[in-house]
Protein backbone atom coordinates (compact mmCIF):
# COMPACT_ATOMS: atom_id res chain seq x y z
CA UNK A 1 0.00 0.00 0.00
CA UNK A 2 1.09 3.52 -0.94
CA UNK A 3 1.25 6.03 2.04
CA UNK A 4 -0.63 8.75 1.25
CA UNK A 5 2.77 11.22 1.06
CA UNK A 6 3.92 8.45 -1.33
CA UNK A 7 0.62 8.82 -3.67
CA UNK A 8 0.57 12.24 -3.13
CA UNK A 9 3.85 12.38 -4.49
CA UNK A 10 2.43 9.97 -7.57
CA UNK A 11 -0.69 12.55 -8.04
CA UNK A 12 2.13 15.41 -8.23
CA UNK A 13 4.65 13.98 -10.04
CA UNK A 14 3.60 10.94 -12.03
CA UNK A 15 5.84 8.55 -9.92
CA UNK A 16 6.66 7.18 -6.95
CA UNK A 17 9.55 4.53 -6.15
CA UNK A 18 8.69 2.33 -3.39
CA UNK A 19 11.41 0.79 -2.19
CA UNK A 20 12.38 -2.91 -1.29
CA UNK A 21 9.37 -4.40 -2.47
CA UNK A 22 11.10 -7.36 -3.87
CA UNK A 23 13.60 -9.17 -1.12
CA UNK A 24 16.69 -10.92 -2.73
CA UNK A 25 15.26 -14.36 -3.05
CA UNK A 26 12.40 -12.96 -5.62
CA UNK A 27 15.04 -11.33 -7.35
CA UNK A 28 17.23 -13.72 -7.88
CA UNK A 29 14.23 -16.29 -8.68
CA UNK A 30 13.02 -14.11 -11.88
CA UNK A 31 16.95 -13.38 -12.67
CA UNK A 32 18.50 -16.40 -13.10
CA UNK A 33 15.30 -18.09 -14.66
CA UNK A 34 15.23 -15.61 -17.64
CA UNK A 35 19.29 -15.61 -17.89
CA UNK A 36 18.60 -19.83 -17.85
CA UNK A 37 15.86 -19.24 -20.65
CA UNK A 38 18.47 -16.94 -22.69
CA UNK A 39 21.10 -19.70 -22.42
CA UNK A 40 18.48 -22.23 -23.52
CA UNK A 41 19.51 -24.44 -20.38
CA UNK A 42 15.84 -24.37 -19.22
CA UNK A 43 12.75 -24.18 -21.73
CA UNK A 44 9.38 -22.74 -22.02
CA UNK A 45 7.36 -23.30 -24.74
CA UNK A 46 7.20 -20.33 -26.66
CA UNK A 47 10.51 -18.40 -25.62
CA UNK A 48 13.09 -18.82 -28.35
CA UNK A 49 16.42 -19.59 -26.92
CA UNK A 50 18.69 -16.36 -28.00
CA UNK A 51 22.26 -15.52 -29.44
CA UNK A 52 24.40 -15.53 -27.23
CA UNK A 53 24.61 -11.63 -27.57
CA UNK A 54 20.73 -10.86 -27.89
CA UNK A 55 20.08 -9.32 -24.93
CA UNK A 56 16.62 -7.06 -26.22
CA UNK A 57 14.05 -7.13 -24.31
CA UNK A 58 11.34 -10.00 -24.00
CA UNK A 59 7.38 -8.53 -25.07
CA UNK A 60 4.62 -10.32 -23.21
CA UNK A 61 6.19 -13.55 -22.01
CA UNK A 62 3.12 -13.41 -19.49
CA UNK A 63 1.38 -15.04 -21.89
CA UNK A 64 3.41 -18.44 -21.85
CA UNK A 65 5.50 -18.29 -18.88
CA UNK A 66 4.25 -18.42 -15.23
CA UNK A 67 7.13 -16.75 -13.50
CA UNK A 68 6.27 -13.79 -15.70
CA UNK A 69 2.53 -13.76 -14.95
CA UNK A 70 3.42 -14.81 -10.97
CA UNK A 71 5.68 -10.91 -11.34
CA UNK A 72 3.12 -9.38 -13.08
CA UNK A 73 0.01 -10.38 -10.55
CA UNK A 74 2.06 -10.45 -7.46
CA UNK A 75 0.11 -9.28 -4.66
CA UNK A 76 1.90 -6.55 -3.25
CA UNK A 77 1.70 -4.71 -6.78
CA UNK A 78 -2.08 -4.48 -6.64
CA UNK A 79 -2.70 -2.17 -3.73
CA UNK A 80 -0.48 0.41 -5.04
CA UNK A 81 -1.61 0.00 -8.33
CA UNK A 82 -5.60 -0.01 -7.13
CA UNK A 83 -4.81 3.11 -5.47
CA UNK A 84 -3.44 5.41 -8.70
CA UNK A 85 -6.38 4.38 -10.60
CA UNK A 86 -9.05 4.46 -7.88
CA UNK A 87 -10.29 1.09 -9.28
CA UNK A 88 -9.68 -2.64 -10.17
CA UNK A 89 -6.89 -3.24 -12.33
CA UNK A 90 -6.22 -5.61 -15.63
CA UNK A 91 -2.52 -6.69 -16.11
CA UNK A 92 -2.14 -6.27 -19.97
CA UNK A 93 2.06 -6.51 -21.02
CA UNK A 94 5.19 -7.17 -19.26
CA UNK A 95 8.42 -6.35 -21.04
CA UNK A 96 11.88 -7.40 -19.14
CA UNK A 97 15.08 -5.90 -19.73
CA UNK A 98 18.40 -8.18 -19.66
CA UNK A 99 19.99 -4.34 -20.41
CA UNK A 100 19.17 -0.73 -20.63
CA UNK A 101 17.19 -0.05 -23.56
CA UNK A 102 18.32 3.75 -24.89
CA UNK A 103 14.71 3.90 -25.96
CA UNK A 104 13.99 7.84 -26.68
CA UNK A 105 11.70 9.84 -25.12
CA UNK A 106 7.96 9.03 -25.13
CA UNK A 107 4.43 8.39 -23.56
CA UNK A 108 3.13 4.58 -22.69
CA UNK A 109 -0.18 5.70 -23.38
CA UNK A 110 0.54 6.60 -26.85
CA UNK A 111 0.87 2.60 -27.35
CA UNK A 112 -1.21 1.10 -24.93
CA UNK A 113 -4.75 3.26 -23.85
CA UNK A 114 -5.24 4.68 -20.57
CA UNK A 115 -1.87 2.25 -19.02
CA UNK A 116 0.15 2.66 -16.09
CA UNK A 117 2.99 0.67 -15.07
CA UNK A 118 5.17 -1.08 -12.37
CA UNK A 119 8.85 -1.17 -13.27
CA UNK A 120 11.06 -3.19 -10.82
CA UNK A 121 14.37 -3.18 -10.65
CA UNK A 122 16.55 -6.39 -10.13
CA UNK A 123 20.03 -4.79 -10.36
CA UNK A 124 20.84 -1.66 -9.23
CA UNK A 125 19.79 0.91 -11.91
CA UNK A 126 22.76 4.16 -12.51
CA UNK A 127 23.33 6.87 -14.97
CA UNK A 128 26.25 3.84 -16.12
CA UNK A 129 23.60 1.24 -17.23
CA UNK A 130 21.00 2.73 -18.34
CA UNK A 131 18.29 4.37 -15.79
CA UNK A 132 15.60 5.86 -16.67
CA UNK A 133 15.15 9.59 -16.47
CA UNK A 134 11.85 10.97 -15.90
CA UNK A 135 9.37 14.49 -16.67
CA UNK A 136 8.30 15.07 -13.45
CA UNK A 137 4.91 16.77 -13.87
CA UNK A 138 4.55 15.99 -17.89
CA UNK A 139 1.25 13.49 -16.80
CA UNK A 140 -0.38 16.29 -16.32
CA UNK A 141 0.03 17.64 -19.67
CA UNK A 142 -0.92 17.03 -23.25
CA UNK A 143 -1.18 13.70 -24.22
CA UNK A 144 0.27 12.41 -28.45
CA UNK A 145 -2.04 9.95 -29.30
CA UNK A 146 -2.34 8.07 -32.16
CA UNK A 147 -5.36 10.32 -32.93
CA UNK A 148 -3.20 13.48 -32.89
CA UNK A 149 -0.80 11.73 -35.41
CA UNK A 150 -3.29 10.59 -37.54
CA UNK A 151 -5.09 14.39 -37.62
CA UNK A 152 -1.68 15.48 -38.26
CA UNK A 153 0.00 13.17 -40.76
CA UNK A 154 -2.68 11.17 -42.18
CA UNK A 155 -4.41 7.99 -41.32
CA UNK A 156 -1.46 5.59 -43.03
CA UNK A 157 1.16 7.13 -40.47
CA UNK A 158 3.44 4.28 -39.00
CA UNK A 159 3.00 3.50 -34.93
CA UNK A 160 6.57 4.14 -34.57
CA UNK A 161 9.71 6.77 -36.50
CA UNK A 162 11.18 10.15 -36.35
CA UNK A 163 8.12 11.94 -36.60
CA UNK A 164 6.95 10.63 -33.53
CA UNK A 165 10.13 11.28 -31.42
CA UNK A 166 10.73 14.85 -33.12
CA UNK A 167 6.76 15.74 -31.33
CA UNK A 168 7.63 14.27 -28.21
CA UNK A 169 10.50 15.86 -28.01
CA UNK A 170 9.07 19.29 -28.68
CA UNK A 171 6.27 18.62 -26.53
CA UNK A 172 8.88 18.04 -23.56
CA UNK A 173 10.44 21.55 -24.30
CA UNK A 174 7.10 23.08 -24.26
CA UNK A 175 5.97 21.57 -20.73
CA UNK A 176 9.35 23.47 -19.31
CA UNK A 177 9.82 21.14 -16.58
CA UNK A 178 13.12 19.35 -15.46
CA UNK A 179 14.00 15.61 -16.33
CA UNK A 180 15.80 13.78 -13.69
CA UNK A 181 17.16 10.54 -13.60
CA UNK A 182 15.73 7.48 -11.26
CA UNK A 183 18.13 5.96 -9.19
CA UNK A 184 16.95 2.39 -8.04
CA UNK A 185 18.27 -0.61 -5.53
CA UNK A 186 17.28 -4.18 -6.40
CA UNK A 187 13.68 -4.72 -5.10
CA UNK A 188 12.93 -1.37 -5.84
CA UNK A 189 9.44 -0.68 -7.66
CA UNK A 190 8.97 2.66 -9.87
CA UNK A 191 5.14 3.10 -10.07
CA UNK A 192 4.21 6.08 -13.02
CA UNK A 193 1.70 7.30 -14.74
CA UNK A 194 0.95 6.64 -18.67
CA UNK A 195 1.37 10.07 -20.05
CA UNK A 196 4.43 10.61 -17.76
CA UNK A 197 7.13 11.69 -20.64
CA UNK A 198 10.43 9.33 -19.73
CA UNK A 199 13.16 7.29 -21.87
CA UNK A 200 15.83 5.49 -21.67
CA UNK A 201 19.30 6.56 -20.59
CA UNK A 202 22.50 6.13 -22.33
CA UNK A 203 24.49 3.42 -21.46
CA UNK A 204 28.22 4.20 -20.59
CA UNK A 205 29.61 0.51 -20.72
CA UNK A 206 27.54 -2.22 -23.29
CA UNK A 207 28.71 -4.90 -20.94
CA UNK A 208 26.83 -3.49 -18.01
CA UNK A 209 23.29 -5.44 -17.30
CA UNK A 210 20.03 -3.56 -15.50
CA UNK A 211 17.41 -6.73 -15.19
CA UNK A 212 14.15 -4.93 -14.60
CA UNK A 213 10.93 -5.74 -15.35
CA UNK A 214 8.28 -3.23 -16.86
CA UNK A 215 4.55 -4.23 -16.14
CA UNK A 216 1.74 -2.16 -17.42
CA UNK A 217 -1.85 -2.16 -16.58
CA UNK A 218 -5.38 -0.33 -17.02
CA UNK A 219 -8.21 0.62 -14.56
CA UNK A 220 -10.18 -2.41 -15.07
CA UNK A 221 -13.32 -0.61 -15.59
CA UNK A 222 -11.20 1.40 -18.87
CA UNK A 223 -13.51 1.32 -22.42
CA UNK A 224 -10.86 2.70 -24.09
CA UNK A 225 -8.70 -0.43 -24.77
CA UNK A 226 -8.26 -1.01 -28.44
CA UNK A 227 -6.54 -4.20 -28.98
CA UNK A 228 -9.02 -6.72 -29.61
CA UNK A 229 -7.76 -10.13 -29.09
CA UNK A 230 -4.81 -8.64 -26.25
CA UNK A 231 -6.41 -9.99 -23.13
CA UNK A 232 -6.81 -8.43 -19.83
CA UNK A 233 -6.06 -9.88 -16.27
CA UNK A 234 -7.48 -9.34 -13.07
CA UNK A 235 -5.84 -10.40 -10.06
CA UNK A 236 -9.26 -11.68 -9.01
CA UNK A 237 -8.77 -14.53 -12.10
CA UNK A 238 -10.45 -12.61 -14.60
CA UNK A 239 -9.11 -13.01 -18.30
CA UNK A 240 -11.15 -10.72 -20.53
CA UNK A 241 -10.55 -9.82 -24.37
CA UNK A 242 -12.25 -6.43 -24.77
CA UNK A 243 -11.94 -3.83 -27.02
CA UNK A 244 -13.18 -0.04 -27.79
CA UNK A 245 -16.11 0.53 -29.91
CA UNK A 246 -15.70 3.82 -30.38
Amino acid sequence: MLTPNQLQSYKDNGFVIVNNLYDSLKQKQIVDHMLALHKGTKAVEGFKVREKDDWGRTMNTHTFDEVIMSFLLDDCLRKPLEQMCDDQVDAIQTMYFYKGSQQRRHQDQYYLPDCFSAWTAFDEVTKDNGCLWVQPGSHKKELLDKKYFKDKYGEDIPLFGDHYDSEVDELFERNGFEEVPVLMQPGDTLFFHGRLIHRGGPIADENLFRHSLANHYIPYGSGNWDKKGWLRYSFDGDVRDTAATV
